[in-house]
């Protein structure tokens, strides 16, 4: 090799070395190098409460334009809520500090940052609504001073329900808002809202939507509302007996549907048995128009509707007080309820369903017609077949 080449060579070496001895102190000086050799400080629980609320007050100030600066700040409330999350149910197998907690359920709802994490949900990433919807259905539970502060907060700010329960009409984020508005039922002033409210209206519609997940959504939600609090369903009840159990028949038990069909009719055994509705129930099995519907059940070729419709249906025959019409119905189709009964069984053996079906047939055995049975037309036709 010609000399002139080999000491060019060693220029370039040495030049590459000095730039390198140059670069390597730059390097170890920037902020980025300093942060991996330097332990993180964590931060008080109520920091990271209002770093959330600073980023979600960008979020839902800023335009979804997807720019650099606005993927950074989703990023990091990404992290955030991570982190809170990790506060409230702990990490792996250590227990969540009581203390951390209190400081973040009173510091949540300080200063509205509940309102900003239900208003932007939409707009945060896909994983950390999930992680949000655990945050809002954990802090439902945090004592601060022995007081559940959330729902002395839900009271005063009744319309993020509103905004909860239209949320099954986006279904990108109705089973997020589905899974917040359940546990914020479990506060008696949310459900006496929800039920007196018009929403109350829009979950037999919700119930029916062509999305099978966020229709049982919508049903489990419909379940909690009617079942949890006992005295406040009751009053419901008694004030909207007429229009709730039209929509009830007509769109839940008459559905074309079949889940919905299930569902209804044993949530529908679950209201009139519970105790606290007992004036409800008689009221109801009052009703010839709805011992139609549940007659019509027992015709189901789906053993497990058959079941849950007879333990209703039970209910009408069982009624001392029967009307007049409802004697007269059960009269016209005796023949054909007892050949049906005669062959109706449960699948395993059940010594309460044998009893109360041997106690259905007796009673519409020794039914007394008040008029001759057939004399009124369609009234009397035969429902089963």
């Amino acid at each position: 090799m010609p000399i002139a080449m080999k000491e060019e060579d060693a220029v370039k070496k040495s030049n590459s070395a000095m730039s390198l001895k140059k670069l390597v102190p730059k390097v170890l000086r920037s902020n980025s190098m300093k942060n991996l050799f330097k332990s993180k400080k964590p931060r008080a629980p109520a920091e990271i409460v209002r770093d959330v609320r600073r980023l979600l007050s960008y979020v839902d100030s800023d335009s979804d334009d997807g720019s650099p600066r606005r993927h950074d700040k989703l990023a990091q409330l990404d992290a955030d809520i991570r982190e809170l999350k990790s506060i409230l149910y702990g990490i792996e197998e250590s227990e969540p500090v009581a203390e951390a907690c209190a400081q973040v359920t009173q510091e949540f709802f300080t200063d509205d940052t509940m309102r900003l994490l239900i208003l932007c949900l939409p707009k945060i990433n896909f994983e950390t609504r999930k992680d949000a919807t655990r945050i809002i259905a954990n802090l439902q539970r945090q004592p601060v001073q022995s007081r559940l502060i959330a729902s002395d907060y839900l009271e005063e700010n009744l319309d993020l329900l509103d905004v909860m329960i239209t949320g099954y009409e986006d279904h990108s984020v109705a089973l997020h808002y589905g899974g917040m508005l359940r546990d914020c039922i479990r506060h008696q002033v949310v459900a006496s809202y929800v039920l007196q409210s018009a929403h109350m209206k829009k979950f037999f519609d919700y119930i029916q939507l062509p999305n099978f997940d966020v229709a049982s959504d919508a049903a489990a939600t419909f379940k909690e509302l009617m079942t949890r609090h006992k005295s406040t369903v009751a009053d419901f009840l008694t004030e909207n007996h007429s229009w709730f159990f039209s929509e009830f028949n007509s769109k839940l038990l008459e559905s074309p549907n079949y889940m919905t069909r299930r569902h209804a009719v044993k949530l529908l055994g679950d209201i009139l048995l519970d105790r606290s509705n007992s004036a409800v129930m008689v009221r109801y099995v009052s009703s010839k128009d709805n011992m139609r519907v549940l007659m019509n059940l027992l015709r189901e070729t789906h053993k497990c509707i058959q079941i849950d419709a007879f333990h209703v249906f039970k209910l009408f025959v069982a009624n001392q007080n029967k009307p007049t019409d409802i004697v007269n119905i059960l009269c016209a189709n005796r023949n054909k309820l007892l050949r049906f009964f005669d062959g109706f069984n449960c699948d395993k053996e059940d010594e309460m369903f044998d009893a109360d079906k041997a106690q259905v047939v007796k009673e519409i055995r020794e039914l007394v017609a008040t008029s001759p049975v057939g004399c009124s037309g369609e009234l009397f036709k035969p429902i089963i077949v």
